[in-house]
């Protein structure tokens, strides 16, 4: 494994209790908050997103290609400052979840149990993939959203209660509404639309594309984009 991944930092490990670090504590807790919060936001905030993984029956874990060397050593001085920064890198990272799959609901699962309610409810951006839609009953013409998707978007109603950007992942093995006329599409984003208006701290939506086969096509972009969407390519430049 790249020695830049590691697991999401979600405890503190012993700490030593030299005399010369307990004064640095000492005297860096004895700055204002805003001052330790601006040291925080500098060296817990990265420039790229976090990548969430999970390896079948292990925890989960991050990778982050531009993490300088001993990153997010801070976090575990001792227990207020990690609590104090946990609260800044939840809140200024961006992170996605790897898992292109219906394993991805496990992964958004683990990964918000473990780091727990506070630190869930600081996330601000997380890149999940674009729910899947699909025939309800097998009825064609009648749609619904398939559940790991439906259960994703309820988990970040119930639990990242302060997320203002959802940005969602649209690839081959979940494009295929894209694919079927504008009236289906129009329904499946009313289906999707109105569950992301239910997490209310939401701000932007994000749809990235990173299939090359025509999609989205033209209407598409504008059903997205009349409901305030933002849509991207792959390369990250806005159609």
């Amino acid at each position: 494994m790249d020695s830049r991944a590691s697991r999401c930092p979600t405890s503190m490990p012993p700490v030593r209790s030299l005399q010369s670090e307990r004064s640095a504590k000492a005297n860096f807790l004895s700055l204002p908050k805003g001052i330790r919060n601006s040291i925080y936001n500098e060296v817990l905030t990265l420039p790229c997103p976090l990548y969430l993984f999970q390896e079948p029956g292990s925890q989960v874990e991050t990778f982050a290609p531009d993490r300088p060397s001993g990153w997010p050593a801070m976090l575990y001085i001792n227990r207020q400052i990690h609590s104090e920064a946990s609260a800044v890198l939840y809140r200024t990272n961006q992170f996605h979840l790897v898992d292109i799959t219906q394993e991805q609901l496990n992964l958004l699962q683990s990964f918000l149990d473990g780091i727990g309610p506070v630190n869930a409810a600081s996330l601000s951006h997380l890149c999940l993939n674009f729910p899947v839609v699909e025939s309800k009953n097998g009825h064609l013409g009648k749609l619904k959203l398939r559940d790991d998707g439906l259960q994703s978007l309820k988990l970040l109603q119930d639990k990242c209660t302060n997320l203002s950007t959802l940005e969602t992942l649209v690839h081959n093995k979940n494009a295929a509404i894209f694919r079927k006329t504008d009236d289906s599409l129009r329904e499946a984003l009313s289906l999707v639309d109105a569950q992301v208006k239910a997490i209310p701290s939401l701000k932007r939506v994000i749809v990235r594309f990173v299939v090359h086969d025509g999609v989205p096509t033209t209407s598409a972009k504008a059903l997205m984009e009349g409901r305030g969407w933002v849509v991207i390519s792959g390369d990250g430049n806005e159609r």
